[in-house]
């Protein structure tokens, strides 16, 4: 599969994300997952704060925003 960049927040908060279109089953069962595994936790960038539901799964975190799946690197 093909992360892209997301070059919009490369500066403030980089990560990759795919669109749902590209790969509908995978996205729906990474949904899933996130859905059953995820775990909340608070985003805040510019002052603003969303919270969002994770699902970590070796190196990475993921969420969904939209129709789009999102990943970051953990450490």
């Amino acid at each position: 599969m093909k992360w892209r960049e997301a070059k919009t927040y490369a500066q403030t908060a980089p990560h990759e994300y795919i669109i749902q279109k590209e790969d509908p089953e995978f996205f729906e069962c990474m949904r899933q997952y996130i859905k059953k595994h995820g775990v909340y936790e608070n985003f805040t960038l510019d002052g603003k704060t969303n919270r969002y539901k994770y699902y970590y799964r070796g190196n990475y975190k993921y969420w969904i925003i939209g129709n789009v799946l999102n990943r970051v690197k953990v450490k």
